[in-house]
C-alpha cells in the first residue's frame, strides 16, 4: 500500500502540470488571434507592452513541459 501511495501522488502532480501547460498554451494562443487582426501599428504596441509577459508565459510553459518529460522518464524507469 505504501508504494501506490507516492504513484498516486505522482500521476496527480502529472496531471495539475499537464493541465497547467495546456492553460498557458490556450493564453498564449489565444494573444495570438487576438493581436493578428490588429492594425500593425497597434498590434506592434501592445507586442512591446506585453512582450516581457507573453516571453515569460512561454519559457514557463517549457520549464513545465520539461518537468513533466522528467516525471514520465521517472516513472518508466
Amino acid at each position: 500500500m505504501m508504494t501506490e501511495e507516492p504513484s498516486e501522488t505522482q500521476k496527480a502532480i502529472r496531471e495539475q502540470i499537464r493541465v497547467a501547460v495546456e492553460a498557458i498554451d490556450g493564453a498564449l494562443q489565444g494573444i495570438v488571434r487576438f493581436l493578428t487582426p490588429l492594425r500593425p501599428t497597434m498590434r506592434n504596441e501592445l507586442i512591446q507592452s506585453l512582450g516581457g509577459h507573453i516571453e515569460q508565459a512561454r519559457r514557463a510553459k517549457e520549464s513545465l513541459e520539461g518537468i513533466l518529460l522528467e516525471l514520465q522518464q521517472q516513472k518508466e524507469s
